[in-house]
């Protein structure tokens, strides 16, 4: 036995039995798990069997020996684990026998060979499955070896922890008493543990809630049961658990009112380590009980009833509750009767409670018989509330009545001004909490000292403590307190007041007594914010700029300041004085010495009034001893303290020399989309007069900028109303992106003013890229080397800036590895070599996508046709060249070099030459070099960039390779700048403010870059009441123009461009100053409202609002109305009266009409129709590009001669397209063909770039496509047919014969002369004269070939004359 079978068993000899008797071995015994049954008569079998074996052993004389051996082993262990030995059963001397051993279980269905392995040689004792204690705890068997000797082996199943405590119910629920006394228990079902011993449940815990807070009372319960002993006695019949019986333990009282229930955990564990648990959710329900008794929401009620009140009236209401439930809870009322204090027990004088009875069920008390105040003014009752428990509680309180008398008299207010004077005035430096005015109220009702001891303490009297004082207005800025006796109040100060804010508050004060239905007063009370001098003057500018003429006479008024001070007006806060102090004299000396002026000459020149403001001259000017003058003017108030302020006066003194139309704005910024439809209106200008009757009629005229009398061609302007439309297509990529025009309004009096109009055209982002065409065909030379360019693709998108950018990409796919495209330009190149490839065609697709995101929404088909040659093309070393070129080189000056590389197998030579794009034969190439010249001069300004194509060919392969060559002709400052006009003239006002635009000085520089820059200046005299904007050319006023009589001013306008040899044009402007008076008006915040939208639109939806204001000061009115002037136009829109808003009052169509344009009129009701403003709104509808390209022919038949070159350009397609810009630009592309023929693009040129040959084809047709670049785009395709004309390049040939060879007649000797021999003939591929043979015999001696027959032996080599006919 090993060592660990003598610790599991240990084997113990028994009593010998005598030989030849019979030997009964014990059989198995079953325990509470073993089997029964079937299983029983198996064992039988088995120990007969073993009996058997004894026996025989007996009568052989030997005696059989019976042993024991007891082994144990743990549960759970994996399979195969060793139990012990048998042998470890046997004496020691038997153990080193080698027999076997006979066990008494049999392989059928045994409980022991399931759960075990028993080797019948050896007796190891392994497990075969895991085991389980509690499936079976006990194992037993007989084994018996060879020799007589039996042992009884017992196996037991050691316990381990394997099994948690659990109770029989998950949760619980008790209902208990909230009477119970503590110390009640409630018995709980124990928890059953499958495991034995330390393993099974040891214990019970009441696990307390983590989220539940602690009670500081203590627990509710606790946890009885029976403790474990040292030795487990045995169970109780029904008990599962050696703790039980479990207990839940009252330990203090419940209250169902403060908990309804309780919710507790109690956990069963086990003395495993770990130690395993149970848990056992219990709620235990408390029960109610009348516990409670009802309890008032008052102490004490009190209420009070008119006098007049009729029995049933209501009078209060009592409520009590009870915390109870059910009966316990239902709460009746009732009145508790009483004697009153002295009556006898016979009879007397009813008590309160006679007079009043309360609902049972809902508490309200009211008048059981008619009250009298007089005879008792207050009542007091106890009203008792009863629960409806079995043994019901009761709970009391009191109800104090008073009784009111009947009220018909209005409160009275009296108010008591405690300001200076005792007038409704407060100064604005009241600070909050001073007192205005005090305010009493008092009501005749009742005699109040009577009230006072008929009530008592409950003071329901109608006086004046009973009145409520409101105030009503003030925005919080005053407010009521009380006074102190009943009554009296103060009116205060709330908040801090400013007079400039408001000056005068309205208040109404409201007095309201308690009666029933209660009377009110009202009194209004006016009080005005008196004036502090806390505002200081403010001038309406900081600095004034003037001008007056040196010939002004002493006193004349030379401008005037004006200061306000928003203080009280009329008092000495807010009356202004002026003075003027002179800060700098800057006298011209050496003036006053050659002139022999007196120093006092450049003293003081200008005073103020003091009262008005207006500066004037106190002595006469001389401009040449003083120009210009600085003045400070203060303007001091004459509040106490003063306030004041100070303005800067710059007055410039002029050298010496009444209604003009003004407009409202003097710049005007309009943005329009291209191709706006002609008669599309977009902007209004309006111009005023304040003029009347031919004086105040103003016409409009538009001119291409200040210094043109021409109309522009693109835009017109409606005479009468103002209004600029589009008078032809305008394209932003053809057109100029701006436009400044020149507006003039001039009156019947002949005097103008002119504003500056500003035009942007507008792009916007809405297209796809689209490829056109979306089909490309191309052929290649097997021998191409990979970089070489193989086709370009284009996508356009009529997007402008990055989201016009297409970027391109091809699409991956089964040949695409062999290429790949740039993504800027779309140019496919080729990656690796195609020389493994046969004759084949292969398909590539490429997308292309715009800078927004937005995909083609059909990819480009590009089919590359391989062909096999023997020798390899020329292949250019880049396939893009670009080169820089001034525009004034001379003649024949190089540009640049291009040079192709000819392949490794070949020596033949390169010859160069421009294919395409050289329109103007402006380029030469050296067709060896491939340096390229200029042939004729230059022009930056006509062609700023030039795209060739050069065409490479080795020797005379019919294959040749291209490249593109990017020449930009740079600009040199050859052009000056040039005004329109060399002089021109304009008419201001004297009012004209400061800051007006007066004039456009546009120049035009044909130059681009900074030789094309312009910028303007005043060229004499130096700036001083005029200045210009350096950049836009636009000349401002810059001061005043000051008073006096018509003058003329003469300014030399200067412009220049920023070129390094920079050069200039000169402009005499004369500025005539007109003397007109200034009348303001009202006016509409833009002259011209604009608005686009689509047709679409919904009625009744609102577009536009309009608003006037008046220019400059005016009198207050009533608010503006708004209406539209009656026209065809106006009839689809309404417009708000009130607001201004323009409505859609029907749906729109532009196919009848794409440009609304009405009148919009502001006026004052009060002034009727009279006086109105108007403004002009345009309203644009939007719809797509409808124009499609066509061809100037349906069909076009072209002849180009065969050759063993390509023949480079041989026709141009064109074709027109109505449209302009984008929607008139067209492309063209090739939509078959592209093996021989290749079309540019931009110019429509068709390109042959393969050798052709007509013997091998001899027509090609091919469909030329044309498509614009609108959204979406409109395209045309025409039929292009190409005859290849011959030339002779084609020898006869006989075709009886191969090459080389001779063809042999055999003739019999002795014919006659003349006879037939044979007849030949010959073929020759080219066609016409080129393809008429003749035939002749070069050696033959008797047979002459006669016309188109011969006679005789004729070679089969080609030894004819062959003759060409012209």
């Amino acid at each position: 036995m090993s060592p660990c079978g003598r610790k599991m068993g240990e084997g113990r000899q028994q009593q010998r039995a005598p030989v030849g008797k019979l030997l009964l071995l014990p059989g198995r015994r079953d325990t509470p798990h073993g089997r029964s049954g079937s299983s029983g008569a198996r064992t039988q079998r088995s120990l007969l069997w073993l009996l058997v074996h004894v026996w025989l052993w007996a009568a052989s004389g030997s005696s059989a020996q019976l042993f024991n051996l007891t082994l144990s082993v743990d549960e759970g262990l994996p399979p195969d684990t060793l139990v012990g030995d048998i042998r470890a059963g046997l004496p020691a001397a038997q153990q080193q026998e080698g027999s076997g051993f006979f066990l008494s279980e049999d392989s059928d269905d045994s409980p022991l060979l399931d759960d075990f392995h028993v080797h019948p040689d050896t007796g190891i004792i392994r497990t075969a499955r895991r085991l389980d204690r509690e499936r079976r705890d006990h194992y037993s068997f007989v084994a018996a070896t060879l020799l007589g000797a039996v042992v009884q082996v017992e196996i037991r199943v050691n316990d381990v922890n394997d099994h948690s405590p659990r109770f029989p119910l998950d949760s619980l629920q008790l209902d208990v008493s909230e009477l119970s006394p503590p110390g009640t228990a409630f018995r709980l079902p124990g928890a059953h543990d499958p495991d034995a011993g330390l393993f099974s449940t040891q214990g019970y815990t009441l696990v307390q809630p983590s989220d539940l807070p602690k009670d500081p009372a203590g627990p509710f319960f606790q946890l009885r049961y029976r403790t474990p002993g040292p030795l487990p006695s045995p169970l109780l019949p029904g008990s599962s658990s050696p703790l039980e019986p479990l207990d839940l333990v009252l330990l203090r009282r419940l209250d169902r009112e403060e908990a309804a229930a309780h919710r507790l955990q109690i956990e069963a564990w086990d003395g495993g380590r770990p130690r395993r648990t149970g848990l056992l959710s219990v709620e235990l329900r408390v029960l109610d009980e009348n516990d409670n008794p009802p309890v008032f929401e008052q102490d004490e009620y009190r209420a009070a009833v008119r006098e007049d009140a009729q029995p049933g009236a209501e009078v209060c209401r009592v409520r009590a509750t009870d915390r109870d439930l059910g009966p316990n809870g239902f709460v009746r009322y009732s009145v508790r009767a009483r004697q009153v204090p002295g009556a006898g027990s016979g009879g007397g004088a009813l008590g309160d409670a006679a007079y009043f009875a309360v609902e049972e069920l809902s508490g309200v008390v009211r008048v059981w018989r008619p009250l009298d105040r007089e005879a008792q003014a207050w009542h007091q009752l106890v009203v008792e509330a009863r629960d409806g428990g079995a043994e019901p509680e009761v709970a009391t309180v009191r109800v104090s009545i008073a009784v009111l008398d009947v009220n018909d008299n209005r409160p009275a207010i009296h108010v008591l001004f405690l300001t200076e004077g005792g007038v409704a005035r407060v100064s604005e430096g009241a600070r909050p909490g001073d007192y205005v005015a005090r305010v009493s109220v008092s009501d005749a009702d009742g005699d109040w000292e009577k009230e006072d001891e008929a009530t008592g303490e409950l003071g329901v009297g109608l006086g004046d403590g009973s009145i409520s004082l409101s105030l009503e207005g003030g925005e919080g800025d005053f407010a009521l307190l009380p006074g102190g006796p009943p009554g009296v109040f103060f009116l205060c100060v709330e908040g801090p007041l400013d007079r400039e804010s408001r000056d005068l508050y309205e208040l109404l004060l409201v007095a309201t007594d308690a009666g029933s239905p209660p009377l009110s007063t009202e009194e209004t009370l006016l009080l005005r914010v008196a004036d502090l001098n806390d505002q200081p003057p403010l001038f309406s500018q900081q600095h004034y700029k003037a001008s007056v003429s040196e010939a002004a006479a002493p006193g004349t008024v030379v401008m005037w300041v004006s200061a306000s001070d928003a203080d009280e007006a009329g008092s000495d806060h807010a009356w202004l004085r002026y003075t003027v102090v002179q800060l700098s004299a800057p006298c011209n000396l050496g003036s006053l010495q050659s002139k022999m002026v007196h120093t006092a000459e450049c003293g003081p020149s200008f005073a103020i009034d003091s009262e008005s403001g207006a500066i004037s001259t106190i002595r006469t000017l001389d401009r040449e001893v003083q120009e210009a003058v600085e003045l400070k003017v203060v303007a001091q108030d004459l509040g106490e303290p003063p306030l004041s302020a100070t303005c800067l006066v710059s007055i410039t003194v002029d050298d010496v020399n009444d209604n003009e139309p003004i407009f409202w704005r003097q710049v005007y910024n309009a943005t329009i989309a291209e191709h706006a439809p002609v008669g599309h209106c977009f902007l209004q200008v309006t111009a005023s007069d304040a003029d009347s009757g031919l004086y105040g009629f103003i016409e409009y005229s538009l001119y291409d900028g200040f210094l043109s009398y021409e109309a522009p061609q693109a835009f017109r302007i409606d005479p009468h109303d103002g209004q600029i439309c589009v008078s032809q297509d305008i394209d932003r990529e053809r057109d100029p992106a701006t436009y400044d025009l020149l507006v003039e309004a001039k009156d019947g009096g002949g005097l103008s003013a002119q504003a500056f109009v500003r035009v942007d055209l507008e792009d916007v982002n809405d297209n796809h890229p689209v490829f056109n065409p979306s089909t490309y065909v191309t052929s290649i030379s097997d021998e191409t080397q990979p970089g070489t360019e193989i086709i370009n693709v284009l996508a356009t998108d009529q997007d402008s800036g990055i989201y016009g950018t297409v970027a391109y990409e091809l699409i991956p796919g089964n040949v695409s590895s062999l290429f790949t495209i740039d993504s800027t330009t779309g140019i496919i190149y080729l990656t690796l070599p195609l020389s493994h490839l046969e004759s084949t065609t292969l398909l590539l697709m490429v997308s292309a996508q715009d800078g927004g995101g937005l995909t083609a929404v059909i990819n480009a088909d590009v089919t590359i046709h391989i062909f096999q040659t023997t020798l390899a093309p020329a292949e250019f070393e880049r396939p893009k060249y670009t080169f820089l070129v001034y525009e004034d080189v001379p003649e024949d000056s190089p540009i640049g070099t291009v040079k192709a590389r000819e392949p490794l197998n070949s020596s033949e030579p390169i010859f160069y030459r421009i294919s395409s794009g050289d329109l103007g034969g402006k380029f030469s190439i050296h067709p060896r070099l491939g340096t390229i010249r200029t042939r004729k001069p230059l022009d930056h300004e006509t062609q700023p960039v030039v795209v060739l194509t050069v065409q490479a060919q080795l020797g005379s392969a019919p294959a040749c390779s291209s490249t593109e060559v990017n020449i930009t002709v740079m600009d040199v400052n050859d052009n000056h700048p040039a005004f329109l006009r060399t002089s021109d003239e304009i008419r201001i006002s004297q009012t004209t403010p400061p800051g007006t635009a007066l004039y456009l000085a546009r120049a035009e520089d044909r130059d681009s870059g900074r030789n094309g820059l312009i910028r303007y200046s005043i060229a004499s005299p130096q700036p001083g009441v005029f200045a210009i904007d350096r950049a836009l050319g636009v000349l401002f006023l810059n001061g005043s123009l000051g008073a006096g009589e018509q003058r003329e001013l003469t300014l030399t306008l200067r412009a220049e461009d920023q070129g390094v040899h920079p050069q200039a044009a000169l402009l005499v402007l004369t500025v005539v100053i007109e003397k007109r008076e200034h009348s303001p008006s009202w006016t509409f915040e833009h002259l011209v409202y604009q608005v686009e939208v689509s047709e679409s639109l919904s009625p009744m939806t609102q577009m536009l609002q309009t608003q006037a204001h008046p220019l400059g000061p005016q009198r207050a009115a009533s608010p503006l109305r708004y209406s539209l002037e009656p026209s065809v136009d106006s009839a689809m829109f309404g417009i708000r009266p009130y607001t201004g808003w323009i409505y859609l009052r029907r749906q729109f169509d532009y196919e009848s009409t794409q440009t609304y344009n009405f009148r919009v009129f502001a006026w004052i009701p009060e002034d009727g129709f009279l006086q109105n403003v108007s403004t002009t709104v345009i309203v644009r509808v939007w719809d797509e590009n409808d124009n499609s390209p066509t061809f100037l022919h349906d069909v076009l038949f072209l002849k180009v001669e065969e050759s063993p070159v390509p023949q480079g350009v041989i026709g141009k397609i064109t074709a027109i397209d109505m449209d302009s810009g984008k929607n008139g630009q067209l492309l063209y592309f090739l939509l078959s063909d592209g093996k021989f023929f290749k079309m540019n693009p931009n110019t429509g040129e068709l390109i042959n770039w393969v050798a052709l040959d007509r013997e091998h084809r001899g027509h090609h047709e091919m469909t030329v496509l044309v498509t614009d670049r609108g959204s979406p785009p409109r395209n045309a395709t025409m039929a292009v047919y190409v005859s290849v004309t011959d030339i002779n390049d084609n020898r006869p040939f006989f075709p009886q014969c191969l090459p080389g060879k001779e063809l042999h007649v055999k003739v019999l000797e002795g014919q006659p002369v003349n006879m037939l021999v044979t007849t030949v003939f010959a073929k020759d591929p080219d066609e016409g004269n080129n393809a008429e043979v003749t035939y002749s015999v070069s050696s033959a001696r008797h047979m002459p070939l006669k016309g188109k027959t011969a006679f005789g032996k004729q070679s089969c080599k080609k030894q004819t004359n062959k003759q060409t006919k012209s």
